[in-house]
């Protein structure tokens, strides 16, 4: 669902109650939005936006929560910052299972990563290589690395196996320490089950 907001004033509405009409004459589909903490709005929306934030927001909670829709319409909420997300529009009936998503954890999944991403793009790297390159996995890959070593694959001469074992070595992640642990936190305890959670990201016990 891309973006429908306009300037003018009853605009967003009127474009937002076409998108409803589209889905429900769809029947059974699934309503996918990106960036959701933006897009769906928020119920105390501030009046700089002359209340348009908080009637998006009214609309999309009962369409989300109408029982007409139910077994019909699947909502997929992606965000990077779902505790922004109000409270109500993420109970259960309107979003019934938060699955996180991590950075790896280990060389394996990192090893794993980098072939399925690298593979997409074409570049095929052998299981054979995990042991060569095990021991520079860094913990907490994340899909960007895989972007720079196409790139210079592409337009370098070198064979993708050095690319990647000097990739690796010089590897710096894209995101500060401190925001990619504050977004491994807020994945972590939004999850809705604890088997989605990896075991070293989840919260020790008190006591």
């Amino acid at each position: 669902m891309k973006n429908f907001r306009d300037k003018w004033v009853g605009s967003s509405e009127g474009k937002l109650e076409k998108i409803f009409r589209l889905i429900r004459a769809l029947g059974r589909c699934y309503v996918f939005i990106d960036e959701a903490d933006q897009a769906l709005g928020r119920r105390d929306s501030a009046s700089g936006d002359s209340s348009v934030g908080g009637r998006i927001y009214s609309m999309l909670a009962e369409e989300m929560g109408s029982s007409t829709n139910r077994g019909r319409v699947i909502w997929v909420l992606a965000s990077s910052r779902p505790d922004l997300i109000d409270v109500d529009l993420k109970r259960p009936g309107r979003v019934d299972v938060k699955i996180p998503l991590f950075p790896t954890t280990t060389p394996r999944e990192g090893f794993d990563l980098i072939r399925l991403l690298c593979g997409k793009r074409g570049l095929v790297v052998p299981e054979s290589s995990f042991g060569s390159l095990e021991s520079r996995i860094p913990p907490l890959l994340t899909p960007a690395f895989a972007v720079k070593i196409y790139r210079q694959v592409r337009t370098g001469t070198a064979t993708l196996e050095d690319v990647l074992a000097e990739s690796l070595t010089q590897y710096q992640s894209p995101i500060a320490p401190e925001v990619m642990a504050f977004q491994i936190q807020i994945a972590a305890s939004e999850a809705t089950v604890l088997e989605f959670v990896p075991p070293v990201f989840r919260r020790k016990s008190v006591g």
